[in-house]
């Protein structure tokens, strides 16, 4: 990672999230036998249409990977703790491009509401989302009512440091991260990230480096047999078919269609938490598939999926990805944050001559999946430099559904009880996926 340094403002923060799912299914609830539809919190609307937002961006760009995974929900709870501290031109591009609330108090409720729900243990299933900040008050003197709240909305646990000693605190920050998600992510930052760049006349220094971190671990309730994976053609394109190892079980599952997609759920450990699977009934570009994905449309399709006798082949894969946020976010309609001369994030200090402004220098989300017949092992980070200056219905019988992944599809990890996206991607060529044999087992 390389942090964009400025010189003319006065001092810096640096913001730091990671996040980790090792994830797996219980068998689907019967037809006829599903609770009420869940109202979805309002924190997961948020967190649901930025993440459609920035897949359809992603998916857009000239260069778009043809596999992707990402975690836009530890995208939002990091710039959350930047956004109370906001204001002006600033807070309205966040709010637009992430679509935070006005109201502070009540960001920060719906927040603090929503971290509880996401932290489970028991035999079968782990999931924790954990928050930590490392301040250094050298050059800065931060506001005392934004820390409580980066403490007590966020959870976060308090650190003091001197960034000057880089590798120190590096490691110090890598080795939380690498125990919050159980080695999966062990290194983060590096001694560069955290540098100070001042020069005479002016201090352009870190200050701060905010952590957010999410583990999850469960086995699929109902796994994918090793022995009945198999070797399947995928459809690139409408011109193009590669070979690709597939998965395949035939249960009851969740399952709906409109006229453009088919949508699964396959549900983690208990229900707790499900993977929904969106496939068009035709063979799409993964740009041509994200225009036509809504979150409305998503909530239909999970509303009205009923329990099913379905036949099932998805492909095991492995992918890793990495975006520059501060592009992707500045062509997202985010720029003043990242302007030395216009941020405005006066609510995190006390100005003085030698820190008056704080602006976002850099951000980074990098991700990694890996789904096989056992469940799914997911993790992801991103890095934020700042620098100063559904209800269904049963139906009557029917012959098993088809719902074969072989052609370009997008998945999302969902907590089922707030609705809740925790990471999302797509994937749309062989590349990366499991193609040998001996590769059908872990």
């Amino acid at each position: 990672m390389k942090a964009t340094s400025f010189r003319t403002v006065r001092n810096g923060l640096l913001c730091a999230i990671a996040s980790l799912l090792l994830i797996g299914a219980t068998p689907p609830r019967e037809a006829g036998h599903e609770p009420p539809d869940i109202e979805i919190l309002e924190t997961s609307r948020w967190i649901n249409m930025f993440t459609i937002d920035m897949l359809k961006h992603c998916a857009g760009d000239e260069g778009a990977p043809a596999n992707a995974v990402m975690s836009p929900q530890s995208i939002f709870h990091g710039l959350a703790m930047s956004y109370i501290a906001s204001g002006g031109e600033t807070r309205k591009e966040l709010a637009g491009v992430l679509h935070f609330p006005n109201d502070d108090a009540h960001l920060l409720l719906e927040i603090s509401g929503l971290r509880p729900r996401l932290n489970i243990a028991h035999q079968k299933l782990e999931s924790v989302m954990a928050n930590a900040a490392w301040l250094d008050t050298t050059y800065v003197q931060f506001r005392k009512e934004y820390v409580e709240k980066v403490e007590k909305s966020f959870g976060a646990s308090l650190h003091s440091v001197k960034f000057s000693e880089s590798a120190q605190v590096c490691d110090a920050i890598n080795k939380w991260i690498s125990e919050k998600t159980h080695g999966r992510i062990p290194s983060t930052l590096e001694p560069g990230d955290i540098r100070d760049r001042s020069v005479p006349g002016f201090i352009d220094a870190p200050a701060l480096v905010t952590v957010n971190a999410v583990y999850f671990k469960a086995d699929w309730g109902s796994r994918f047999e090793k022995k009945s994976t198999r070797e399947h053609d995928f459809h690139v394109d409408a011109a193009k078919t590669e070979k690709a190892l597939m998965m395949h079980q035939k249960s009851l599952l969740l399952y709906s269609e409109d006229d453009y997609f088919q949508f699964l759920e396959i549900p983690y450990i208990d229900g707790i938490f499900s993977m929904y699977i969106l496939l068009p009934k035709e063979v799409l570009s993964i740009k041509d598939l994200m225009a036509l994905t809504t979150t409305g449309m998503v909530i239909q399709l999970r509303r009205k999926a009923f329990a099913h006798e379905v036949d099932v082949l998805f492909p095991k894969f492995e992918m890793r990805s990495h975006f520059g946020m501060r592009q992707t976010l500045s062509e997202m309609g985010v720029k003043a944050a990242f302007d030395n001369q216009r941020a405005d994030f006066d609510k995190m200090i006390v100005k003085k001559v030698e820190a008056f402004r704080v602006y976002v220098s850099e951000m980074y989300h990098d991700a990694w999946i890996d789904v096989h017949e056992d469940g799914t092992e997911a993790a992801a980070a991103t890095t934020t430099v700042h620098f100063s200056f559904g209800c269904s219905a049963p139906r009557p019988a029917t012959p098993p559904a088809q719902f074969h992944a072989d052609h370009p599809f997008l998945f999302m990890i969902v907590h089922n009880q707030s609705r809740s996206i925790l990471f999302a991607g797509w994937v749309s060529n062989t590349e990366g996926l499991a193609q040998k044999a001996g590769s059908a087992g872990k």
